[in-house]
């Protein structure tokens, strides 16, 4: 079995305005893909007139039944916009908020080849859209990996697709706009483009593995539940950001309560427990009743944290001064990677 591309999905953040405030945890919000004003809202004149800087956070989950992990992912710009904005992308956290995002200066990117390159190149130069020094020369990286296409769309079935790794020193040289990409040694293109095409070239955010976590364990109690042994299952569809505290109400008796969905019912020792998610209809996580031993009194507790299996990225829109208007304006932000 394996993870398959319907069950890679989009949800927004709690919040999603234009405040410090702006970003946070998961939404229960699907986001869904090629609609328009998904993530970002028409810009009117004003904004055009007077420019802007504006953050939407989003989160990609791996909603798989078995809990399978997304491994090796790799999450880029495909198709930047044709319009005077430009869209970067930025590694996010489960709970930061646009406050502490606006202080991010990794920004990752994409722009268009400058000219014609041949197979086995190491040395090629992509245009980008933004000559801002804060922005972009930090698209590319010493030792970035680089994601190069001419395909007309992510998944066409026609057309090639590669990804390399830059140099550790000296794979970035400037000259405005313009980047001069090096391969790391050893490494070429395997395929020839054309910059006419157009082909796309993106720096890569790179998780090495999207799946539910668990931290913070603390027990407090002369009883003991063995999570190493009967490690707590951990849902990919009903999972959330959370913090979980099982109380017990007598030796054998506990409920368990959210730091902000509250109670999610009760439990005994000896039975599984698995709260159930209601707008999934999956659980949230699953206590295996294995895993209890010792005694258990009145008012002892486990304390947890949970984490979806999600990966939180920010997208950083940025329209200048003066901007056109397009009413077909776009960004397409693409994700790939492997599973058992």
């Amino acid at each position: 079995m394996s993870i398959i591309a319907s069950e890679l999905k989009l949800y927004g953040s709690a919040v999603a305005n234009d405040t410090t405030a702006n970003g946070g945890v998961m939404s229960i919000a699907e986001i869904i893909g090629g609609v328009k004003n998904n993530v970002w809202s028409d810009v009117p004149q004003a904004e055009r007139v007077a420019g802007s800087v504006k953050y939407r956070k989003i989160f990609i989950k791996v909603a798989n039944a078995a809990n399978l992990a997304l491994t090796t992912a790799r999450i880029f710009v495909e198709t930047p916009t044709p319009g005077d904005d430009t869209v970067v992308l930025m590694a996010g956290t489960n709970t930061d908020t646009q406050a502490e995002a606006d202080d991010y200066t990794r920004f990752y990117g994409a722009g268009t080849l400058d000219v014609n390159v041949s197979a086995s190149a190491s040395t090629f130069a992509v245009n980008v859209e933004s000559g801002n020094a804060s922005i972009g020369a930090n698209i590319f990286q010493n030792g970035d990996l680089v994601r190069i296409s001419d395909k007309t769309t992510v998944d066409a079935s026609s057309g090639n697709t590669e990804f390399v790794r830059l140099a550790s020193s000296g794979g970035v040289s400037w000259n405005g706009n313009k980047a001069t990409l090096t391969l790391a040694s050893g490494v070429t293109l395997a395929n020839a483009y054309t910059a006419a095409t157009p082909t796309r070239v993106a720096s890569v955010l790179e998780v090495d593995s999207i799946v539910g976590s668990l931290t913070g364990w603390t027990e407090t109690s002369s009883g003991t539940y063995d999570e190493v042994t009967y490690p707590v299952t951990l849902d990919s569809i009903g999972g959330i950001e959370q913090t979980w505290t099982v109380t017990f109400s007598s030796a054998t008796a506990f409920g368990c309560v959210g730091n902000t969905v509250g109670s999610v019912g009760t439990g005994t020792k000896g039975s599984d427990f698995a709260p159930n998610n209601a707008t999934f209809s999956r659980p949230y996580f699953t206590l295996l009743g294995a895993g209890w031993g010792g005694t258990w009194a009145t008012g002892n507790t486990i304390v947890f944290t949970t984490h979806p299996a999600a990966k939180a990225v920010w997208q950083r829109r940025t329209v200048p001064a003066g901007a056109n208007s397009l009413s077909g304006d776009k960004v397409i932000v693409a994700i790939s990677g492997e599973s058992a």
